[in-house]
């Protein structure tokens, strides 16, 4: 096995090897290519990757607050605040008052959002089975159980 696996990759770089060794690096490249590819094939519905992010994370979580989606979205508070307007505005979310909590507005996803997804999902599966292709699956439940835990090590809040 290379030795680039049994050290952590530090800047700075000597080689490409060891750029294509360091994990945010890899990150965010597959984010990026990801987001292209599900932007392209979410076209027709137009959805685009954030509001994609927000109805997904809101059919995952059910309802939530702003600042709750814009945690788990991975999107800053003030765009997730107009995305969610947009949502609104076509139906696929919905606003509500807690029950907990008056002051609290929380979102959730409507009747028709929840219809868009089912939608959308038949193009994002064959996607995202196009992405681990030929991976195999101890390999995937392995990266998926190393990603969870990294990313458990960087959380700065409960969710």
């Amino acid at each position: 096995m290379s030795d680039l696996y049994m050290e952590p990759v530090t800047l700075p770089f000597t080689s490409p090897e060891e750029l294509e060794h360091y994990i945010p690096y890899l990150i965010a490249r597959l984010a990026h290519r990801w987001r292209l590819n599900q932007d392209e094939e979410l076209s027709p519905f137009d959805i685009k990757g954030a509001n994609m992010r927000l109805l997904s994370c809101l059919s995952a979580f059910g309802e939530l607050t702003i600042g709750e989606l814009s945690i788990l979205s991975v999107t800053e508070q003030s765009s997730a605040s107009r995305a969610v307007e947009q949502l609104v505005v076509a139906g696929l979310a919905e606003r509500n008052i807690s029950e907990q909590d008056q002051r609290v507005r929380t979102v959730a996803l409507s009747a028709k959002g929840t219809q868009k997804l089912g939608e959308v999902a038949q193009v994002i599966n064959p996607l995202y089975g196009a992405l681990t292709e030929g991976i195999d699956r101890d390999d995937l439940r392995t990266c998926i159980t190393v990603l969870q835990q990294i990313l458990a090590q960087t959380r700065e809040n409960k969710i």
